[in-house]
């Protein structure tokens, strides 16, 4: 796989991953201005939400460099072999098989997505070029925290007299739950960083920041209501679905304002035949359709 198809990979896990985070939600596609993999500068504030986007892209290349080398789709990887030959002898089992060679994924995702940021010149605050690091990191941190043990059974009739066990990597939905936590309790951290950053409040200073944490500066903006001079179109005129309880349900993505009701005509052709020789004949068809939008 090349540079760029990683990313494609990445980006279309972050995208299921926070469509479905978003779906929890009143909020409004607020991701779809952080293009962080083509390097552009996000038009929102370092937010809760900017940490959560940083983190998954982060553990989104993990993961798909990760498959992809125990798939043997690369030449540069393949299986973690620092665990081959080991095991207990004692217990019955050993490490065999293809362990995720979770190390390399996340030296890829280093290389790829830090790089860019400590390079950044200009007037980037040195806080959220750190806090930015410390996001990417937490969120590779959350697929090796998330790796399991499989193992197989060996022996006569069935039975586990020995077993080849391997290391695996959760799915990315287990993943993408563990960062959403983590989102939940995020940390807002001081726009000033002294020998390191810290807790913004000041009777939690001592408390130290974990690196599975995510960190954020500013408080989030409403999304429900447009504000263009950071990118949110807000809700409102948003086409919704009155019956759904999800993402594109009216009493999440209207925000508690409600919803007008209008009725749409369409046309279209219809019972079409085909007449020898040689064309089609239809009819036209109407029909009514109720369209609910956000006031």
């Amino acid at each position: 796989m090349k540079k760029d198809e990683f990313f494609t990979v990445a980006e279309m896990r972050r995208h299921q991953l926070l469509k479905r985070f978003i779906g929890q939600r009143a909020r409004n596609c607020f991701h779809s201005n952080l293009n962080i993999s083509k390097g552009k500068k996000s038009r929102l504030r370092s937010t809760k939400e900017t940490a959560f986007i940083y983190a998954v892209m982060a553990a989104g290349l993990v993961h798909a460099v990760t498959r992809s080398c125990s798939a043997g789709n690369m030449t540069e990887c393949s299986c973690d072999t620092t665990l081959q030959n080991g095991g207990s002898a004692s217990e019955g089992w050993h490490w065999g098989g293809c362990s995720d060679d979770v190390q390399y994924g996340m030296w890829v995702s280093r290389k790829f997505l830090d790089f860019p940021i400590r390079n950044t010149t200009g007037r980037e605050s040195k806080v959220l070029l750190a806090m930015n690091l410390h996001n990417n990191e937490a969120g590779r941190q959350a697929v090796a925290k998330l790796m399991s043990v499989d193992c197989r059974c060996h022996g006569v009739s069935g039975s586990c007299a020995v077993k080849t066990c391997w290391k695996t990597m959760s799915s990315f939905e287990k993943i993408g739950h563990f960062l959403k936590d983590k989102y939940e309790h995020s940390v807002q951290v001081s726009d000033k960083i002294k020998r390191k950053m810290r807790r913004r409040e000041k009777d939690q200073r001592k408390v130290p920041i974990r690196k599975e944490d995510l960190l954020y500066l500013h408080k989030s903006p409403n999304y429900c209501v447009e504000d263009k001079n950071i990118g949110i179109p807000g809700t409102q005129g948003r086409e919704c679905n009155r019956t759904s309880e999800g993402a594109g349900g009216c009493n999440l993505l209207c925000c508690g304002r409600g919803y007008n009701t209008h009725v749409v005509r369409h046309v279209e052709r219809c019972e079409c035949k085909f007449i020898w020789c040689c064309y089609v004949r239809c009819r036209r068809c109407e029909s009514m359709t109720d369209v609910h939008t956000c006031k």
